[in-house]
């Protein structure tokens, strides 16, 4: 057997020509080699496929090891979160429409008065005095502008969800950290919440195809099975009784909800902004 890269004689069992180095080839191109080889290009190899089986069956043990210094049994957690946001990005892209229709089904009837307002031909009404021509005129300025700020959400949603993906794990690792306050820091609960959020990105995908193939409401379930699994996993972490989950799931509703206030604050305080210059660039909307 010769090297096909640079003609040295091999070994019949060599796994590498001792001469150029090069890897000795003897599979045919499969699509299960292919996926070996792409996650092999990023280092993750089985590697990835351990840290997710064990993400699912005992995720306590992969965290805890971490921590604790045994890194090269598992997955960079960084990387992790990386490969499922790639996933999901992809597969929300793929079916986008599917996407927005599916998260659309949670309000449809707030949307579709909201399209019944905007699409409104006001020019055809009868009987209607100056003033509710106005406030007629001024209601379907505002449904347009809500239809074109939610279907812009969407689209950024999913243009850039790798990229959220990371700028909100802080978010929920100070989340964990007001809820779980003790052994773990702030940094610990970082790295706790990047493989969380990337093992839970597999539960949104399971439930976001079912819910395309057989109702769109059942996409909901989706968070609540997350919440699941995030205080099923700091419960095994800290052995928690179940007086303790009762405990720690009332903090965290109350933590989470207190962060959402403070975040709707700020969000409302830069809206009101946002309005004010959109208001002074169209003054239409204000007449």
């Amino acid at each position: 057997m010769t090297c096909k890269n640079c003609g040295h004689e091999l070994e019949h069992d060599a796994s590498f020509c001792d001469k150029c180095g090069a890897k000795v080839v003897k599979d045919r191109i499969t699509f299960k080699l292919l996926l070996s080889e792409l996650f092999a290009s990023f280092g993750l190899d089985s590697l990835f496929v351990n840290t997710l089986k064990s993400m699912f069956t005992k995720p306590q043990k992969v965290l805890m090891d971490y921590l604790n210094g045994a890194r090269k049994k598992y997955v960079n957690p960084f990387a992790f979160l990386a490969v499922g946001a790639a996933l999901s990005l992809l597969v929300f892209n793929f079916f986008y429409q599917e996407f927005v229709n599916v998260n659309a089904s949670f309000n449809k009837e707030q949307t579709e008065l909201l399209r019944e307002k905007a699409n409104l031909d006001i020019s055809k009404l009868e009987g209607k005095s100056e003033k509710e021509i106005k406030q007629l005129k001024r209601e379907q300025l505002n449904a347009q502008y809500s239809l074109k700020f939610s279907d812009t959400y969407f689209d950024y949603f999913v243009r850039y969800f790798n990229i959220i993906s990371f700028l909100i794990i802080p978010f929920y690792a100070l989340i964990s950290k007001l809820t779980f306050r003790k052994p773990h820091n702030y940094g610990e609960h970082i790295i706790i919440n990047s493989y969380i959020q990337g093992t839970a990105m597999y539960i949104t995908l399971f439930f976001f195809l079912v819910a395309i193939v057989i109702h769109p409401k059942i996409y909901v379930y989706s968070t609540l099975a997350m919440v699941g699994f995030y205080l099923y996993t700091f419960g095994k972490m800290y052995n928690l009784k179940f007086k303790q989950y009762v405990f720690k799931f009332i903090r965290f509703c109350l933590v989470t909800a207190l962060l959402i206030i403070i975040l709707g604050l700020i969000l409302g305080a830069l809206s009101i902004i946002i309005g004010i210059i959109v208001g002074y660039k169209n003054p239409e909307i204000l007449k």
